[in-house]
């Protein structure tokens, strides 16, 4: 992974895969997939405002970052002072409903956040270079629970206009890295006006694209 290239995007005073308010996505199909959880996993989530919506309902949104910038913006702009521990594979930021690590995902563990029955990838996998994304699927489902899925957004686009990241992943990319789970496509949005940088890379088209991810047993 380009840290290096994360951290620079952080530096930026706007990027377009942050958004100023909860992903649609996760609105829209929160009562079908969210709602009665007690807890989410969100991993590489930078400042996203998505654990802010998920602990208005009552949720505890476990979130996963290594970006300390994007950490520590996140708790200047939503206005919380959190607890912060310093554990051995980072710090961990308590506030209600709200458990933000500063940590390497890879570093961190199921016996350190416990088992998910839902993982929200909204921004991560689409990050990871080719060489990671075996070793980030296969970290992502050690925290599920038997009856656990992921809800999992990809980016669509010509890869002929544009190298990533944001690297562009199909559903037969998803199937040769989750080769034992049952993958639905949920949905898909366009994105290409919803930012100025994307325009900027004159794109024939941008879609994010919602999965549903369940392991078979």
């Amino acid at each position: 992974m380009d840290y290096d290239f994360w951290n620079n995007c952080w530096l930026r005073p706007t990027q377009p895969f942050h958004l100023s308010q909860a992903h649609h996505f996760l609105v829209k199909y929160y009562q079908q997939y969210f709602d009665g959880k007690d807890k989410v996993l969100l991993p590489l989530c930078g400042k996203t405002r998505d654990l802010l919506f998920l602990s208005d309902q009552k949720i505890d949104a476990v979130g996963v970052e290594f970006n300390q910038h994007a950490v520590e913006e996140f708790w200047k702009e939503s206005g919380i002072r959190p607890e912060i521990t310093k554990v051995d594979n980072g710090v961990r930021y308590d506030a209600a409903h709200i458990h933000l690590w500063l940590s390497d995902f890879f570093q961190l563990h199921k016996k350190d956040t416990g088992s998910f029955q839902l993982i929200f990838d909204r921004a991560a996998i689409v990050a990871l270079p080719l060489e990671l994304r075996h070793k980030y699927a296969s970290h992502l489902e050690s925290f599920l629970s038997p009856d656990g899925q992921i809800l999992l957004v990809t980016m669509d686009y010509d890869p002929k206009e544009m190298s990533g990241p944001p690297f562009c992943i199909s559903e037969r990319d998803l199937h040769e890295l989750f080769p034992h789970a049952e993958i639905t496509e949920l949905d898909r949005h366009s994105i290409l006006d919803s930012h100025p940088r994307w325009k900027e890379l004159e794109l024939s088209y941008l879609n994010e694209i919602l999965y549903k991810i369940r392991l078979k047993h």
